[in-house]
């Protein structure tokens, strides 16, 4: 059981690191997007599409454990 703690810990870990970055971006995109140098803005947008896939790819895992943990126990996933 430890094991399955340890991924609930980690959800958690990941949830606070995605909201703590969700509130950098806020604080700082307007002042990016008036200051940003042309190399920085192409930065930014490697940097977005990593980041895209990332989520992506995250996505196609939660769908997958959703799916797996519906097998197991029907009524726990809408």
């Amino acid at each position: 059981m430890a094991n399955a703690q340890n991924f609930i810990d980690n959800l958690k870990n990941l949830r606070l690191v995605t909201s703590v970055a969700l509130e950098h971006v806020q604080e700082n995109r307007d002042q990016f997007s008036r200051e940003a140098t042309e190399i920085q803005v192409r930065q930014f947008e490697r940097s977005i599409t990593e980041i895209r896939m990332l989520a992506e790819q995250l996505e196609r895992e939660f769908n997958t454990l959703e799916y797996l943990i519906a097998k197991r126990f029907p009524k726990s996933v809408s």
